[in-house]
């Protein structure tokens, strides 16, 4: 016969984090690379029109940012995340946000130096969604018990 204290694990369910937390990190990266062949941004050429940029030509740091985001979602689904992935996950989507938003501001700045319109076509569009998902995962690996 054992005497002593049961663990405490033995009283603990799954954590949520097992099937949530992985998903939300995996619809960035599939959202990033979608959105690399769809059109991005329009140049405006002075006297000749404009060119046509793709995710791949604008933003493909993206393509890097989704293979980090499937590692951290591999990661959290095997061996939990700890105080440390917190954080590091944090600091990865503050670094995506701040990503996206110089591409936005560089687009603004560039069509006001030809006196022209921005354009951000549905590549940013989908891109920025990543972003966003990824910020929303936020909360949930903070507020899960690892």
């Amino acid at each position: 016969m054992q005497y002593g204290l049961t663990p405490l694990s033995a009283y603990r369910k799954t954590p949520r984090r097992l099937v949530l937390l992985p998903l939300l990190l995996t619809l960035p990266a599939v959202l990033w690379l979608v959105s690399m062949p769809l059109v991005w941004h329009h140049h405006d050429i002075p006297g000749e029109g404009y060119t046509v940029l793709h995710g791949y030509q604008v933003d493909s740091w993206l393509i890097v940012a989704a293979l980090v985001s499937l590692g951290f979602a591999l990661r959290f689904h095997r061996w939990g995340f700890g105080f440390a992935g917190k954080w590091l996950l944090a600091i990865f989507a503050v670094i995506v946000a701040i990503g996206l938003w110089a591409d936005y501001i560089d687009n603004q700045i560039y069509a006001a130096s030809v006196y022209a319109g921005s354009f951000y076509g549905p590549g940013f569009i989908v891109g920025a969604l990543g972003a966003a998902v990824l910020v929303a995962a936020l909360p949930v690996s903070w507020r899960t018990e690892d």
